[in-house]
């Protein structure tokens, strides 16, 4: 089987290239850093499965499996990333990803995941499966990242994401300075988030925004 690997990490792409190597059965095709690179290099390409992470520049891991299961609906989609977070794995399965595998597994877990696919299994990394499992005898619904949000804070998200300081916010949205402290005191709660990059890094990861 062809694979393609989008990850922005040179040494992850190596990384992931010396792990295939024991595959006879399995080939990379290409990598790519980016999204958008991928967008454009993936239907030449042809794989037969598209391995992503979730942390890239610009587009998100989350939107680029969105974007592959409408331009390219025959081409499944793996995640390959070191999140384990309920909200980012319910994020990446409901984009459409076929299994979610963490970046510490080794080349035996790795060749046995892309053997699963191939016998049209779904991949799952053990402490993922176990939540889901979990998840499912205890009724939990799947978290909704975006809809947590109110519309002021996704338009406030949106603008710290363009790089806009607190007073072109509160002049843009017609709110006052404090207004937009406290909208962003509950987007970063509601993203489980310390401070605004890593707001940032966790709402390019659930697709809510693309930052350039």
């Amino acid at each position: 089987m062809n694979l393609v690997l989008v990850e922005d990490h040179p040494e992850l792409r190596a990384t992931f290239a010396e792990m295939l190597a024991t595959s006879p059965r399995h080939r990379l095709v290409a990598a790519y850093a980016s999204a958008e690179d991928a967008m454009a290099g993936i239907p030449m390409a042809a794989p037969g499965l598209v391995i992503v992470d979730l942390d890239l520049p610009g587009t998100s891991g989350v939107q680029l499996i969105q974007w592959l299961g409408k331009a390219l609906p025959d081409v499944p989609a793996v995640v390959w990333t070191i999140h384990e977070g309920r909200d980012v794995v319910y994020a990446a399965l409901k984009a459409g990803a076929l299994g979610y595998l963490v970046k510490s597994l080794d080349p035996a877990e790795l060749r046995a995941a892309l053997e699963e696919i191939e016998g049209g299994g779904a991949p799952m990394s053990p402490r993922i499966a176990r939540r889901l499992l979990r998840d499912l005898v205890d009724g939990v619904p799947a978290p909704s990242p975006g809809d947590a949000l109110t519309l002021r804070e996704r338009d406030v998200l949106r603008a710290v994401a363009r790089g806009e300081s607190h007073k072109d916010i509160a002049d843009g949205l017609g709110m006052s300075v404090n207004t937009v402290h406290s909208h962003l005191k509950h987007i970063y709660k509601k993203l489980h988030a310390r401070g605004r990059a890593e707001a940032l890094a966790r709402a390019q990861e659930l697709g809510l925004i693309v930052r350039r």
